[in-house]
């Protein structure tokens, strides 16, 4: 790839994040509340999710898709649930279990997260990531917010764990330009459809 279309790609990726920051901030919160509720009920409706015994979470910010309804379903299934740390060494996040809600406290950069007490789990232990993000396409791929964090993890995390985007339908765009630094979601979960992007298979825990 040449400089000057990389720097393209960069820019693009700039633009595009103030235009779906923008739709993000159009929404207000009993339409985040409504669609994210059908957003959860057609995730927990996925083969991902009902193979899965270790299972991250985020906790949202800034009008991304709640994930409340999944943290409730997953601990009544008896899976193990994580969320990611604030305090990042290197580009991986850290992940720390826990076994109720009452258990995430707001962290250092005023997100929710577990805390001290709860449970380390290595992020090769994880069988499916719930991935936030900016936009998405059809084919699975994400914009973030830019620090490159997520798309660094999930590099880490073991070959045979899945990932699923969470976006509401005005975060779903054409396309997104990417690098190889980039990383695809296995599903692209919205109120109103679920769209295929890598579409590994769902046995993921025999292999």
């Amino acid at each position: 790839m040449s400089e000057t279309v990389a720097q393209e790609g960069v820019g693009r990726k700039v633009t595009l994040r103030e235009e779906l920051t923008a739709r993000r901030k159009a929404m207000t919160p009993d339409i985040i509340d409504e669609r994210g509720l059908k957003v959860q009920s057609r995730f927990l409706a996925t083969p991902y999710y009902n193979k899965a015994r270790t299972v991250a979470l985020y906790a949202p910010i800034r009008g991304e898709v709640p994930t409340r309804d999944i943290l409730i379903a997953a601990l009544q299934d008896e899976k193990i649930v994580c969320y990611p740390l604030s305090h990042v060494h290197g580009r991986i996040l850290a992940f720390r279990a826990i076994k109720s809600e009452a258990e995430l406290e707001p962290g250092r950069l005023g997100v929710r997260e577990p805390t001290n007490s709860s449970e380390l789990i290595a992020v090769d232990q994880i069988d499916l990531f719930v991935v936030p993000g900016l936009g998405f396409t059809r084919d699975g791929k994400r914009l973030g917010r830019g620090g490159g964090y997520y798309d660094a993890t999930l590099k880490a995390a073991s070959a045979r764990s899945r990932r699923v985007g969470l976006a509401f339908g005005d975060q779903i765009v054409d396309t997104l330009p990417t690098t190889n630094d980039d990383v695809d979601m296995d599903l692209v979960v919205t109120e109103s459809q679920t769209m295929r992007g890598l579409y590994r298979d769902w046995d993921f825990l025999d292999t």
